[in-house]
Protein backbone atom coordinates (compact mmCIF):
# COMPACT_ATOMS: atom_id res chain seq x y z
CA UNK A 1 0.00 0.00 0.00
CA UNK A 2 1.22 3.52 -0.46
CA UNK A 3 0.19 5.79 2.17
CA UNK A 4 2.99 8.18 2.77
CA UNK A 5 3.83 12.13 3.76
CA UNK A 6 6.50 14.13 2.82
CA UNK A 7 7.71 17.53 3.39
CA UNK A 8 10.80 19.23 2.16
CA UNK A 9 12.15 22.44 3.49
CA UNK A 10 14.01 25.01 1.72
CA UNK A 11 16.40 28.31 2.49
CA UNK A 12 18.27 30.56 0.52
CA UNK A 13 21.39 30.50 2.51
CA UNK A 14 23.67 28.77 5.21
CA UNK A 15 22.43 30.85 8.24
CA UNK A 16 19.39 28.72 7.88
CA UNK A 17 19.14 25.42 9.90
CA UNK A 18 15.82 23.39 8.97
CA UNK A 19 16.65 20.02 10.78
CA UNK A 20 13.63 21.59 13.59
CA UNK A 21 11.57 22.24 10.16
CA UNK A 22 11.92 19.19 8.71
CA UNK A 23 11.24 17.10 12.26
CA UNK A 24 8.26 19.23 13.37
CA UNK A 25 6.74 18.24 9.96
CA UNK A 26 7.42 14.65 9.81
CA UNK A 27 5.93 14.73 12.76
CA UNK A 28 2.77 16.62 11.42
CA UNK A 29 2.35 13.85 9.17
CA UNK A 30 2.26 10.90 11.64
CA UNK A 31 -1.34 10.25 10.26
CA UNK A 32 -0.16 9.34 7.08
CA UNK A 33 2.35 7.28 8.13
CA UNK A 34 3.30 5.97 11.54
CA UNK A 35 6.05 2.52 10.99
CA UNK A 36 9.13 4.21 9.48
CA UNK A 37 10.43 7.82 9.25
CA UNK A 38 13.78 9.19 6.80
CA UNK A 39 15.14 12.29 6.46
CA UNK A 40 17.99 14.06 4.62
CA UNK A 41 19.65 17.76 4.88
CA UNK A 42 22.02 19.65 2.72
CA UNK A 43 24.52 22.20 4.09
CA UNK A 44 25.73 22.95 0.10
CA UNK A 45 28.76 20.43 0.44
CA UNK A 46 27.17 17.18 1.76
CA UNK A 47 24.05 15.23 2.30
CA UNK A 48 23.30 13.65 5.42
CA UNK A 49 20.37 11.65 6.61
CA UNK A 50 19.04 9.76 9.15
CA UNK A 51 15.79 6.89 9.36
CA UNK A 52 14.65 4.90 11.81
CA UNK A 53 11.24 3.62 14.00
CA UNK A 54 8.54 6.47 13.97
CA UNK A 55 8.60 5.97 18.00
CA UNK A 56 11.83 7.06 17.88
CA UNK A 57 11.32 9.84 15.91
CA UNK A 58 8.30 10.84 18.50
CA UNK A 59 10.76 10.43 21.51
CA UNK A 60 14.36 11.44 20.75
CA UNK A 61 14.59 14.45 18.21
CA UNK A 62 18.14 14.71 19.14
CA UNK A 63 19.69 11.98 16.49
CA UNK A 64 17.87 14.40 13.31
CA UNK A 65 19.10 17.64 15.13
CA UNK A 66 22.30 16.97 14.88
CA UNK A 67 21.81 17.33 11.44
CA UNK A 68 22.87 20.65 9.52
CA UNK A 69 21.87 22.13 6.44
CA UNK A 70 19.54 24.12 5.18
CA UNK A 71 17.83 22.67 2.81
CA UNK A 72 16.36 18.95 3.73
CA UNK A 73 13.51 16.48 2.72
CA UNK A 74 11.69 13.63 4.92
CA UNK A 75 8.91 10.99 4.96
CA UNK A 76 6.97 9.19 7.35
CA UNK A 77 5.48 6.03 5.94
CA UNK A 78 3.59 2.67 7.08
CA UNK A 79 4.98 -0.91 7.49
CA UNK A 80 4.53 -2.53 3.68
CA UNK A 81 6.16 0.83 2.20
CA UNK A 82 9.30 -0.32 4.32
CA UNK A 83 9.47 -3.35 1.96
CA UNK A 84 9.88 -1.58 -1.09
CA UNK A 85 12.36 1.25 -1.78
CA UNK A 86 11.15 4.55 -0.76
CA UNK A 87 14.44 6.33 -0.36
CA UNK A 88 17.66 6.19 -2.34
CA UNK A 89 21.29 7.58 -1.93
CA UNK A 90 23.59 8.00 -4.79
CA UNK A 91 27.32 9.78 -5.33
CA UNK A 92 29.13 9.56 -8.01
CA UNK A 93 32.48 11.72 -7.78
CA UNK A 94 31.71 14.37 -5.19
CA UNK A 95 28.25 14.64 -6.39
CA UNK A 96 25.27 13.34 -4.12
CA UNK A 97 21.41 12.99 -4.18
CA UNK A 98 18.59 11.71 -2.23
CA UNK A 99 15.47 10.95 -3.56
CA UNK A 100 12.08 10.12 -1.70
CA UNK A 101 8.45 8.81 -3.08
CA UNK A 102 5.43 8.94 -2.11
CA UNK A 103 3.06 6.36 -4.45
CA UNK A 104 3.22 3.96 -6.58
CA UNK A 105 5.90 4.17 -9.94
CA UNK A 106 5.68 1.62 -12.34
CA UNK A 107 9.69 2.19 -12.56
CA UNK A 108 12.45 1.76 -9.39
CA UNK A 109 13.70 4.71 -7.67
CA UNK A 110 17.23 3.59 -8.05
CA UNK A 111 16.89 3.11 -12.36
CA UNK A 112 15.18 6.54 -11.80
CA UNK A 113 18.47 7.80 -9.86
CA UNK A 114 20.60 6.10 -11.93
CA UNK A 115 19.30 7.67 -14.52
CA UNK A 116 19.59 11.04 -13.44
CA UNK A 117 23.47 10.50 -11.97
CA UNK A 118 24.15 9.72 -15.65
CA UNK A 119 22.58 12.33 -17.42
CA UNK A 120 23.98 15.14 -14.76
CA UNK A 121 27.27 13.92 -15.40
CA UNK A 122 26.86 13.44 -19.14
CA UNK A 123 26.19 17.66 -18.76
CA UNK A 124 22.47 17.98 -18.29
CA UNK A 125 21.72 20.74 -15.96
CA UNK A 126 19.48 19.19 -13.07
CA UNK A 127 16.18 20.22 -14.36
CA UNK A 128 17.15 19.12 -17.70
CA UNK A 129 18.12 15.22 -16.38
CA UNK A 130 15.42 15.05 -14.24
CA UNK A 131 12.62 15.86 -17.06
CA UNK A 132 14.68 13.50 -19.18
CA UNK A 133 14.60 10.74 -16.17
CA UNK A 134 10.92 11.10 -15.63
CA UNK A 135 9.46 11.39 -18.75
CA UNK A 136 8.46 7.93 -19.40
CA UNK A 137 7.77 6.69 -15.45
CA UNK A 138 4.34 6.13 -15.53
CA UNK A 139 2.27 5.98 -11.70
CA UNK A 140 0.76 8.20 -8.60
CA UNK A 141 3.05 9.28 -6.73
CA UNK A 142 5.08 12.27 -5.29
CA UNK A 143 8.39 12.65 -5.32
CA UNK A 144 11.25 14.52 -3.87
CA UNK A 145 15.35 14.93 -4.85
CA UNK A 146 17.77 16.82 -2.81
CA UNK A 147 21.11 17.36 -3.61
CA UNK A 148 24.46 18.27 -1.80
CA UNK A 149 24.84 21.30 -4.57
CA UNK A 150 21.44 22.47 -2.49
CA UNK A 151 19.22 22.01 -5.11
CA UNK A 152 15.65 20.84 -4.59
CA UNK A 153 12.99 19.28 -6.63
CA UNK A 154 9.15 18.44 -5.78
CA UNK A 155 7.49 16.91 -8.47
CA UNK A 156 3.68 15.61 -8.27
CA UNK A 157 2.90 12.99 -10.90
CA UNK A 158 0.23 12.83 -13.21
CA UNK A 159 -2.94 12.95 -12.71
CA UNK A 160 -2.69 13.82 -9.00
CA UNK A 161 -3.41 11.23 -7.31
CA UNK A 162 -0.66 11.57 -4.65
CA UNK A 163 -1.46 15.12 -3.67
CA UNK A 164 1.49 17.88 -3.39
CA UNK A 165 1.24 21.45 -1.42
CA UNK A 166 3.38 24.46 -1.62
CA UNK A 167 3.69 26.82 0.78
CA UNK A 168 6.08 29.69 2.04
CA UNK A 169 7.36 31.20 5.31
CA UNK A 170 8.02 34.65 3.94
CA UNK A 171 11.00 35.31 1.95
CA UNK A 172 12.88 32.68 4.06
CA UNK A 173 11.88 29.30 3.12
CA UNK A 174 9.83 27.47 0.95
CA UNK A 175 7.70 24.52 2.05
CA UNK A 176 6.03 21.09 0.25
CA UNK A 177 4.27 18.92 1.95
CA UNK A 178 1.51 16.16 1.09
CA UNK A 179 -1.06 18.30 2.63
CA UNK A 180 -1.19 22.14 4.25
CA UNK A 181 -1.44 21.33 7.77
CA UNK A 182 2.51 20.95 8.39
CA UNK A 183 2.94 24.30 6.29
CA UNK A 184 0.72 26.28 8.26
CA UNK A 185 1.69 24.50 12.12
CA UNK A 186 5.17 25.18 11.07
CA UNK A 187 4.17 29.28 10.28
CA UNK A 188 4.03 28.91 6.65
CA UNK A 189 1.20 30.47 4.09
CA UNK A 190 0.08 27.47 1.49
CA UNK A 191 0.61 28.43 -1.65
CA UNK A 192 -1.31 26.77 -4.89
CA UNK A 193 -0.74 23.40 -5.11
CA UNK A 194 1.24 21.46 -7.58
CA UNK A 195 -0.46 20.73 -10.06
CA UNK A 196 -0.12 17.16 -12.04
CA UNK A 197 3.13 16.90 -14.24
CA UNK A 198 4.41 19.71 -12.33
CA UNK A 199 7.32 20.30 -10.19
CA UNK A 200 9.01 23.71 -7.98
CA UNK A 201 12.38 23.92 -8.64
CA UNK A 202 14.60 25.56 -5.77
CA UNK A 203 18.06 26.73 -5.50
CA UNK A 204 20.10 29.59 -3.41
CA UNK A 205 19.30 31.61 -6.33
CA UNK A 206 16.21 31.04 -7.47
CA UNK A 207 12.55 29.12 -7.53
CA UNK A 208 10.90 28.13 -10.37
CA UNK A 209 7.50 26.11 -11.07
CA UNK A 210 8.31 24.02 -14.06
CA UNK A 211 4.61 22.26 -15.70
CA UNK A 212 6.47 19.07 -17.57
CA UNK A 213 3.19 17.49 -18.99
CA UNK A 214 0.87 19.67 -20.44
CA UNK A 215 -3.24 19.50 -21.02
CA UNK A 216 -3.19 16.94 -17.60
CA UNK A 217 -6.54 16.08 -16.17
CA UNK A 218 -6.76 16.20 -12.41
CA UNK A 219 -8.09 13.16 -10.57
CA UNK A 220 -8.27 13.10 -6.76
CA UNK A 221 -8.14 9.95 -4.11
CA UNK A 222 -11.35 9.84 -2.41
CA UNK A 223 -9.84 8.04 0.29
CA UNK A 224 -7.26 11.04 0.85
CA UNK A 225 -10.91 13.22 1.82
CA UNK A 226 -12.51 10.41 3.50
CA UNK A 227 -9.86 9.07 5.80
CA UNK A 228 -6.02 9.77 5.13
CA UNK A 229 -5.82 13.46 5.21
CA UNK A 230 -6.18 15.70 8.24
CA UNK A 231 -9.44 17.55 9.43
CA UNK A 232 -6.98 20.84 9.22
CA UNK A 233 -5.76 20.39 5.75
CA UNK A 234 -6.97 21.66 2.39
CA UNK A 235 -6.16 19.01 -0.93
CA UNK A 236 -6.37 20.97 -4.06
CA UNK A 237 -7.85 24.39 -2.46
CA UNK A 238 -10.81 22.06 -0.75
CA UNK A 239 -11.00 21.87 2.70
CA UNK A 240 -11.13 18.78 3.91
CA UNK A 241 -13.53 19.51 6.81
CA UNK A 242 -16.31 20.96 4.97
CA UNK A 243 -16.63 18.05 2.78
CA UNK A 244 -16.44 15.49 5.65
CA UNK A 245 -19.05 17.88 7.35
CA UNK A 246 -21.17 17.61 4.41
CA UNK A 247 -20.81 14.35 3.89
CA UNK A 248 -21.92 13.89 7.31
CA UNK A 249 -24.89 15.85 6.51
CA UNK A 250 -26.00 13.91 3.71
CA UNK A 251 -25.93 10.70 5.67
CA UNK A 252 -28.13 12.50 8.62
CA UNK A 253 -30.84 12.95 5.76
CA UNK A 254 -30.56 9.16 4.66
CA UNK A 255 -30.25 7.80 8.03
CA UNK A 256 -34.26 6.26 9.15
CA UNK A 257 -33.24 5.15 12.91
CA UNK A 258 -34.15 7.26 16.20
CA UNK A 259 -31.23 7.76 18.25
CA UNK A 260 -30.62 9.72 21.97
CA UNK A 261 -27.01 9.67 21.59
CA UNK A 262 -24.52 10.72 18.32
CA UNK A 263 -21.00 9.63 18.76
CA UNK A 264 -18.05 10.25 16.30
CA UNK A 265 -15.49 7.25 16.72
CA UNK A 266 -12.48 8.13 16.41
CA UNK A 267 -11.52 11.92 16.28
CA UNK A 268 -11.26 11.63 12.50
CA UNK A 269 -15.09 11.15 12.37
CA UNK A 270 -15.84 14.20 13.83
CA UNK A 271 -16.53 16.24 11.52
CA UNK A 272 -19.06 13.80 10.07
CA UNK A 273 -20.49 13.35 13.40
CA UNK A 274 -20.95 17.20 13.72
CA UNK A 275 -22.82 17.49 9.88
CA UNK A 276 -25.12 14.04 11.19
CA UNK A 277 -26.06 15.53 14.52
CA UNK A 278 -26.83 19.22 12.82
CA UNK A 279 -29.30 17.56 9.69
CA UNK A 280 -31.07 15.78 13.33
CA UNK A 281 -30.83 18.72 15.17
CA UNK A 282 -29.43 16.62 18.06
CA UNK A 283 -25.99 17.05 20.38
CA UNK A 284 -23.02 15.05 19.74
CA UNK A 285 -20.96 13.86 22.91
CA UNK A 286 -18.09 12.66 23.57
CA UNK A 287 -17.67 9.19 23.77
CA UNK A 288 -14.44 8.10 24.00
CA UNK A 289 -11.18 9.02 25.58
CA UNK A 290 -7.82 8.24 24.04
CA UNK A 291 -4.64 7.00 25.63
CA UNK A 292 -0.98 8.06 24.56
CA UNK A 293 -0.12 8.58 20.90
CA UNK A 294 -2.97 8.09 18.53
CA UNK A 295 -2.83 5.06 16.47
CA UNK A 296 -4.65 4.71 13.23
CA UNK A 297 -5.59 0.83 13.33
CA UNK A 298 -6.60 0.86 9.48
CA UNK A 299 -3.06 1.06 8.90
CA UNK A 300 -1.71 -1.72 10.73
CA UNK A 301 -0.90 -4.78 9.59
CA UNK A 302 -0.36 -6.67 12.66
CA UNK A 303 -3.60 -8.27 14.23
CA UNK A 304 -2.87 -7.73 17.75
CA UNK A 305 -1.49 -3.76 17.37
CA UNK A 306 -5.20 -3.26 15.52
CA UNK A 307 -6.81 -5.07 18.84
CA UNK A 308 -4.70 -2.87 21.38
CA UNK A 309 -4.12 0.32 18.58
CA UNK A 310 -8.14 0.13 19.02
CA UNK A 311 -8.36 -0.20 23.30
CA UNK A 312 -5.76 2.81 23.56
CA UNK A 313 -7.86 5.03 21.25
CA UNK A 314 -11.61 3.81 22.26
CA UNK A 315 -11.58 3.50 25.59
CA UNK A 316 -15.33 4.49 26.52
CA UNK A 317 -17.24 7.37 29.11
CA UNK A 318 -19.97 5.04 30.62
CA UNK A 319 -22.26 8.10 31.49
CA UNK A 320 -22.56 8.78 27.80
CA UNK A 321 -24.30 5.42 26.91
CA UNK A 322 -26.10 3.51 29.64
CA UNK A 323 -29.38 3.00 28.60
CA UNK A 324 -29.29 4.76 25.53
CA UNK A 325 -29.73 4.21 21.32
CA UNK A 326 -26.47 5.15 20.14
CA UNK A 327 -25.39 6.51 16.93
CA UNK A 328 -21.87 5.93 16.16
CA UNK A 329 -20.61 7.86 13.53
CA UNK A 330 -16.91 6.51 11.36
CA UNK A 331 -15.47 7.64 8.48
CA UNK A 332 -14.64 4.90 7.17
CA UNK A 333 -15.31 0.76 7.66
CA UNK A 334 -12.81 -1.44 6.34
CA UNK A 335 -12.17 -4.97 8.00
CA UNK A 336 -14.88 -3.72 10.94
CA UNK A 337 -12.76 -4.92 13.36
CA UNK A 338 -12.84 -1.41 15.65
CA UNK A 339 -16.54 -1.11 15.27
CA UNK A 340 -17.43 -4.54 15.64
CA UNK A 341 -15.04 -4.07 19.85
CA UNK A 342 -16.82 -1.22 20.32
CA UNK A 343 -20.34 -2.18 20.04
CA UNK A 344 -19.84 -5.35 21.69
CA UNK A 345 -18.46 -3.08 24.62
CA UNK A 346 -21.28 -1.08 24.56
CA UNK A 347 -23.75 -3.75 25.07
CA UNK A 348 -22.27 -6.35 27.29
CA UNK A 349 -20.51 -3.67 29.14
CA UNK A 350 -22.25 -0.72 29.32
CA UNK A 351 -26.04 -1.85 28.62
CA UNK A 352 -26.93 0.35 25.67
CA UNK A 353 -30.58 0.20 23.87
CA UNK A 354 -29.16 -0.34 20.54
CA UNK A 355 -26.30 0.62 18.37
CA UNK A 356 -26.65 1.95 15.14
CA UNK A 357 -23.52 2.43 12.78
CA UNK A 358 -23.34 5.34 10.29
CA UNK A 359 -20.48 5.36 7.72
CA UNK A 360 -19.44 8.42 6.01
CA UNK A 361 -18.11 6.73 3.36
CA UNK A 362 -18.83 3.82 0.70
CA UNK A 363 -18.48 0.56 0.66
CA UNK A 364 -14.95 -0.54 0.66
CA UNK A 365 -15.28 -3.59 -1.94
CA UNK A 366 -11.47 -3.92 -3.32
CA UNK A 367 -7.86 -3.41 -3.17
CA UNK A 368 -6.83 -0.25 -5.14
CA UNK A 369 -5.39 -1.00 -8.16
CA UNK A 370 -2.56 1.57 -7.51
CA UNK A 371 -1.66 -0.23 -3.80
CA UNK A 372 -3.41 3.08 -1.32
CA UNK A 373 -6.66 0.75 -0.34
CA UNK A 374 -5.43 -0.18 3.51
CA UNK A 375 -6.30 -3.95 2.81
CA UNK A 376 -6.32 -6.71 0.62
CA UNK A 377 -9.37 -7.88 -0.56
CA UNK A 378 -9.93 -11.00 1.07
CA UNK A 379 -9.81 -8.83 4.59
CA UNK A 380 -12.49 -5.77 3.21
CA UNK A 381 -15.77 -6.25 5.07
CA UNK A 382 -17.86 -4.87 2.17
CA UNK A 383 -16.21 -7.12 -0.39
CA UNK A 384 -17.38 -10.09 1.52
CA UNK A 385 -20.48 -10.02 3.37
CA UNK A 386 -23.63 -8.72 2.14
CA UNK A 387 -25.21 -5.73 4.47
CA UNK A 388 -27.18 -8.25 6.64
CA UNK A 389 -24.09 -10.56 7.83
CA UNK A 390 -22.89 -7.39 7.84
CA UNK A 391 -24.87 -5.84 10.11
CA UNK A 392 -24.46 -9.39 12.64
CA UNK A 393 -20.56 -9.49 12.28
CA UNK A 394 -20.52 -6.12 13.99
CA UNK A 395 -23.23 -7.02 16.22
CA UNK A 396 -25.06 -3.45 15.16
CA UNK A 397 -28.73 -2.72 14.97
CA UNK A 398 -28.32 -1.08 11.73
CA UNK A 399 -25.89 0.15 8.88
CA UNK A 400 -25.68 3.26 6.89
CA UNK A 401 -23.24 3.52 4.23
CA UNK A 402 -22.83 6.06 1.81
CA UNK A 403 -23.37 5.45 -1.96
CA UNK A 404 -20.47 6.67 -4.19
CA UNK A 405 -22.94 8.33 -6.63
CA UNK A 406 -23.93 10.05 -2.89
CA UNK A 407 -20.21 10.84 -2.30
CA UNK A 408 -19.57 12.09 -5.93
CA UNK A 409 -22.55 14.46 -5.73
CA UNK A 410 -21.06 16.26 -2.79
CA UNK A 411 -17.87 16.74 -4.80
CA UNK A 412 -19.72 18.22 -7.58
CA UNK A 413 -19.92 21.51 -5.33
CA UNK A 414 -16.10 21.36 -5.41
CA UNK A 415 -15.40 21.13 -8.61
CA UNK A 416 -12.75 18.12 -8.30
CA UNK A 417 -12.73 15.14 -10.01
CA UNK A 418 -12.28 11.83 -8.02
CA UNK A 419 -10.50 8.45 -8.57
CA UNK A 420 -13.40 5.84 -6.61
CA UNK A 421 -11.79 2.21 -7.90
CA UNK A 422 -11.76 1.21 -4.30
CA UNK A 423 -15.43 1.57 -3.95
CA UNK A 424 -16.48 0.64 -7.03
CA UNK A 425 -14.86 -2.57 -8.30
CA UNK A 426 -12.22 -1.00 -10.75
CA UNK A 427 -9.03 1.67 -11.94
CA UNK A 428 -11.34 4.64 -12.64
CA UNK A 429 -8.33 6.75 -13.81
CA UNK A 430 -5.14 5.93 -16.29
CA UNK A 431 -2.14 7.94 -16.17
Amino acid sequence: MFMGGLISISAFDDLWDVSKYVYYGLLTLLNRGQHTYYAVVSDGRTLKGVSGDVTSLMFDKESLNMLRGYMGIGGVYNESEVRSMKCLNLADDGYEISLLVDGFMDRSLNEVGRSLMRLVKSGYNLLEAFTESINNVHGFYSLFLLTNKSELIAYRSRPGISPLHVGGYGFDLVMTSSETAPITILGGDPKEPLNPGELIYVSPDIVRRVRIFESVERYSCMFEYVYMARHDSTLDNIDVYVVRKSLGNVLGRKFKGEVDVIVGIPDTSIPYAIGFANHLSKNIDLGFISTGVKVRTAIREDPLERMIGIQLKLNPIKSVFSGMRVALVDDSLVRGLTIKNITQVLRNKLGVKEVHVVIGSPKLVTNCPYGKVLAPKDELLAANLSDEDAVRYIEADSLTWLSVDEVIEVFKGFNVGLCSGCFLQGCLVRW
